[in-house]
Parts: structure tokens; C-alpha cells; sequence
């Protein structure tokens, strides 16, 4: 998804005197292409850009390759269509850093809770502008990411970001895998 970010994208989502430090701000989303839209988050100074992804464009439209992901990663659970396959990662990244959390560390290690939120608060406004998204998933890529999807899962269970989603798949704890999250 790097591949989308531009400088004109950036300035788009985060426009000059709109963020920096005590600030949480969440924009978007925008519409990339058909099949991919980007949210953006403002966390104390931090730039994060979140892209939602089409399930079925993100698997090469292979039908057979869904069905094996869904069956090694996913207990057999098949997204539906027009899914999202949900990705974050600092605006400053490159194709060598945006996956890695070391690189871009929030300004405070203490705050990844209150970034949870910000980052649940981008899944809302993408499921309000997108209604026919009934799916979200997210792949965690370390132990803290797996905690912090594993938290969001219950808060939105729990309907406490003004949305319902119900849990409707978890990684295997020894296989990896995602987390799906559906509309209720």
C-alpha cells in the first residue's frame, strides 16, 4: 500500500496548522482507487495513515487463494464481499520500515492504548462513509499488535466506540492469522 502514498496524498489528509503535539485527529477517509481508501491519524505529533483494502482485490480477484488463506489463517472463515483488509503505518515510512514499530515508535510507548482507540475511531468513520463494508481484517505483525487488535476486539463487542463489530475470526496463537471484525 506504500505504493498509494504521495506527497499530495499527505497533504490531502494532513493539512499544514491541523496537528502536532496534544493533538488526536482523525481524517478521512479518502478514496484511493475502487478498492482502496485511506484514513489518517494525527496521535500527539505522530502521522499515521490507515488504508482499507478490498479483501478480493488484495488476493489477485483468486478465489482459490481466498479459500486457502481462509482455511490455513482463518479457521475456514471466507471473508464477504467488499471486505477490508486494514493496514496502518507512519506517513514517513518506506517500503523498508512500514511493517516494523521500531521505526516509528509512538511519542510515548504508554499511549498505545489511547492509539487503539484512534485507530478503532478510523474503522468507525470508514464503516459510517461505507456502509457495504461488513468486514474488517486486521493481520498482526508482532505480540503488541496481536494485544492491541485482541483489545479492540472487545471494545468493539462491547459497542464503546459508538459502533457494534462482533469478533468473527483470531489468529491461531501458533500459526498466525487475523483478526476479523463484522458489523453487528
Amino acid at each position: 500500500m506504500i505504493e498509494y502514498v504521495s506527497d499530495r496524498l499527505v497533504a490531502a489528509l494532513f493539512p499544514p496548522g491541523t496537528g502536532g503535539p496534544g493533538t488526536l485527529r482523525v481524517a478521512g477517509p479518502l478514496q484511493v482507487d475502487q478498492t482502496i481508501e485511506v484514513s489518517a491519524i494525527d496521535f500527539d505529533g505522530t502521522r499515521h495513515l490507515v488504508f482499507f483494502a478490498d479483501v478480493m482485490t488484495y488476493a489477485g480477484h483468486d478465489e482459490q487463494f481466498l479459500r486457502e488463506t481462509a482455511s490455513a489463517w482463518n479457521g475456514g472463515f471466507v471473508p464477504a464481499p467488499a471486505s477490508r483488509l486494514v493496514k496502518f503505518f507512519r506517513a514517513e515510512a518506506d517500503r523498508e520500515t512500514m511493517f516494523y514499530p521500531s521505526a516509528w515508535p509512538l511519542p510515548d510507548p504508554a499511549m498505545i492504548w489511547q492509539f487503539s482507540e484512534a485507530l478503532a475511531m478510523a474503522l468507525v468513520a470508514h464503516a459510517d462513509a461505507y456502509p457495504a463494508t461488513s468486514q474488517y481484517f486486521y493481520m498482526p505483525q508482532t505480540g503488541k499488535l496481536d494485544a492491541l487488535y485482541n483489545r479492540l476486539a472487545r471494545k468493539f463487542e462491547r459497542g464503546e466506540m459508538g459502533a457494534s463489530f462482533r469478533c468473527v475470526t483470531r489468529p491461531a496463537s501458533d500459526e498466525g492469522g487475523f483478526y476479523g471484525f463484522e458489523r453487528i
